[in-house]
C-alpha cells in the first residue's frame, strides 16, 4: 500500500519504503543479538511515523525510542503498545505528560528525576530511569564520580525505579566507542547496581557502537544490556565510516526534486565576491562554461543536510535557501525543466525533511 501526504503537488516529495526499513532492522538485530544485545528502535529520524515504528518493531526491536515527547505520544495514540523510551531529558513543562506516557527515560538531571517522582506519584505510576554517564561526547551525563551521589538520592523517591546506567557518544565533540569504554560503563553498573530489587540494564549508545559488534569487538557485559539504533536501520550504514553495513538497503529513502533551469553557465562568480547568503566564504571549482540545473529545493527542505544524486554524473554544486545548484555535464540523461531527480540523503537531510512541511511524504508499505 501506497500512502502520501504534504504539499499538493509533491515536489519535493521523499519516498520511504517500510519493508526495506523492516529488512535493516532484521539484519541489525541479528547481529547485536549475537553479541549478547538488545535493540531499541529510534524514531527521531523519521519525526515518531508510526508506519517505521511498526517495521522495526516487526523486524525485532524490543522497543521504541525518541528523544520528542510529541513523537511518543504519536505513536502510542496510533496503538502502539511497545515500551516507549525517552532519550532526551524533558523540560519542567513537559514533566506530567512523561510521567504519564513514558515507560523508560534517559536522565542526567536530579532536579528532573525529583520533578518526575512527584508527576509519577499524581499519575500512580512507575517511570524507569537510566542514568546517564559522561564518557567523553561532552553532551548530556553525570561525571562518573558524581554519580553514586546522584544515584543515591534517586533511587529513595517514590514512583521512580533506576534502572541502570547509559552513556551516548559520537553526537557533539564525535568521542568514539570503544571496547575499553564499554567495559568501564559496566563496571560501574556491576559496582553500583548489586542488591537492587530489580536487574540493572547498561543502556550502552546509539548506531555509533556498532562498529565494535561488526568489528568483533564488543565486550563481554556481565549485565542486561541493549543499543539504541536510528540512523544504521534507517540508512544501513555505519554512522562512523558511512560504509553500508551487512545485510541492509541503503534505498529506504529516496528524495525526489524538480529541475527549473537547465543551461550552460560560467562556473567562477562575475566580480567581487564576498560571503554568501549563510556568512559562507566559497571557493567555487573552476569547471569553465558547462551546464548546470537548478532545482526547486534548498536549506529551508533539508537544513545542513546533504543530498547525494543516485546519477553518478550528476554533483551538487551548492545550496540556498531555496534552490539547489547541479552540474551535470555527465548526466547520463537529459535534463530540463521538469525533469525529477532522485536522491539519497545523509542522516541532517532525512531529519530535516521529515519535518519539513515543504516536503510531501510518499509511505510505501
Amino acid at each position: 500500500m501506497v500512502r502520501s501526504w504534504g504539499v499538493k503537488d509533491e515536489v519535493p516529495k521523499l519516498l520511504v519504503d517500510a519493508h526495506l526499513i523492516y529488512q535493516n532492522t532484521m539484519a541489525v538485530v541479528d547481529v547485536c543479538r549475537k553479541a549478547g544485545l538488545e535493540v531499541f528502535g529510534v524514531t527521531k529520524g523519521v519525526g515518531g511515523l508510526p508506519t517505521v515504528a511498526r517495521a522495526m518493531l516487526a523486524g525485532g526491536v524490543v522497543g521504541i525510542a525518541d528523544s520528542r515527547l510529541a513523537n511518543l505520544e504519536r505513536l502510542r495514540s496510533s496503538g502502539i503498545g511497545a515500551p516507549l523510551m525517552l532519550l532526551r531529558s524533558p523540560t519542567m513543562g513537559e514533566i506530567s505528560r512523561v510521567a504519564a506516557l513514558v515507560d523508560i527515560l534517559l536522565c542526567s538531571s536530579l532536579p528532573t528525576i525529583n520533578a518526575l517522582s512527584k508527576a509519577a506519584i499524581k499519575q500512580r505510576r512507575e517511570v524507569q530511569a537510566i542514568l546517564m554517564v559522561e564518557m567523553g561526547d561532552r553532551r548530556e551525563g553525570i561525571m562518573p564520580d558524581e554519580l553514586g551521589d546522584v544515584l543515591g538520592t534517586a533511587e529513595k523517591l517514590p514512583g521512580i525505579r533506576v534502572r541502570g546506567l547509559g552513556t551516548n557518544l559520537a553526537c557533539l565533540a564525535g568521542a568514539m566507542p570503544t571496547a575499553s569504554g564499554m567495559t568501564y560503563l559496566g563496571d560501574l553498573a556491576n559496582e553500583l547496581g548489586p542488591g537492587k530489587a530489580a536487574p540493572w540494564t547498561i543502556s550502552a549508545g546509539n548506531s555509533s557502537a556498532l562498529g565494535l559488534i561488526y568489528e568483533g569487538k564488543w565486550p563481554n557485559l556481565s549485565l542486561p544490556a541493549h543499543l539504541r539504533i536510528g540512523e544504521s536501520i534507517l540508512l544501513g550504514w555505519d554512522v562512523m565510516t558511512k560504509k553500508p553495513l551487512p545485510g541492509t538497503s541503503q534505498a529506504a529513502f529516496r528524495l525526489f526534486a524538480e529541475v527549473i533551469e537547465a543551461a550552460r553557465k560560467p562556473s567562477l562568480p562575475g566580480g567581487p565576491t564576498g560571503c554568501n547568503a549563510f556568512d559562507e566564504e566559497i571557493q567555487p571549482l573552476d569547471r569553465g562554461t558547462h551546464r548546470r540545473a537548478i532545482l526547486a529545493l534548498g536549506r529551508q527542505d533539508l537544513g545542513s543536510g546533504k543530498v547525494m544524486p543516485i546519477d553518478p554524473g550528476i554533483e551538487v554544486v551548492g545550496m540556498t535557501s531555496d534552490h539547489t545548484v547541479l552540474a551535470i555535464d555527465e548526466a547520463k540523461s537529459a535534463i530540463r525543466p521538469g525533469t525529477q531527480l532522485e536522491f539519497r540523503l545523509d542522516y541532517g537531510g532525512l531529519l530535516a525533511a521529515m519535518t519539513s512541511p515543504y516536503v510531501g511524504k510518499i509511505i510505501k508499505d
